[in-house]
C-alpha cells in the first residue's frame, strides 16, 4: 500500500502565523513583539505571553541566532516526509531576544559538525529543499558563514 498524502505545506493564511510566510516570501524574517511591553510572542497567541497585552506587531529581525538543539532525522516517521530526509531539524535562539526560540531545518552544514551555541543565520529557500519544489519560501536556518561572530 503507498501512501499518497502530499508533502506537507503550511496554511499561507492562517492568522497567527500568515505574516511569517509574507516576510520569508519578501526575504525577510520578522516575528511577532508586543507593542506593550517589548517581549517577543513565538509562537503566536494573539496576546503577550508576559504582560498580556493583546497590540502585537511584526518586526523584521536580523536573522542571526544560535543552534539551541538538533535531531539528524535520517528516516521521517512522518512518509510525507521521506523526499527531504535527511534533514536537520532544530531550534534557534534568536540574537534579538535569548528566551525566543524558532523551530526550524538547518541547511547546508554537516550534521557531524553541529555544537549547541553554533552562530546561525537564516537563508531563505524553498521549504522543500533539496528534493522537492513546492513554490513556498521558508526560513530555514544554516551555519554562520560571515565572519566577525563569536562561537562562544
Amino acid at each position: 500500500m503507498t501512501d499518497s498524502k502530499p508533502f506537507p505545506l503550511p496554511d499561507l493564511g492562517h492568522g497567527p502565523t500568515a505574516p511569517l510566510w509574507a516576510a520569508a516570501a519578501r526575504n525577510e524574517f520578522a516575528l511577532p513583539r508586543c507593542e506593550t511591553c517589548g517581549t517577543f510572542d513565538w509562537y503566536p497567541k494573539g496576546h503577550c505571553r508576559k504582560c498580556n497585552g493583546e497590540k502585537i506587531e511584526w518586526v523584521p529581525l536580523s536573522g542571526r541566532g544560535t543552534l539551541f538543539s538538533w535531531a539528524v532525522v535520517k528516516r521521517a516517521l512522518h512518509k510525507p516526509l521521506a523526499p527531504i530526509a535527511p534533514y536537520v531539524s532544530a531550534i534557534v535562539v534568536i540574537d534579538e531576544d535569548r528566551l525566543t526560540r524558532f523551530v526550524t531545518r538547518l541547511i547546508a552544514c554537516d550534521p557531524q559538525a553541529l555544537h549547541a551555541g553554533m552562530p546561525v543565520e537564516v537563508r531563505f529557500a524553498d521549504l522543500g529543499y533539496p528534493a522537492l519544489e513546492t513554490g513556498i519560501v521558508a526560513p530555514l536556518f544554516a551555519p554562520t558563514t560571515t565572519n566577525g561572530r563569536d562561537e562562544g
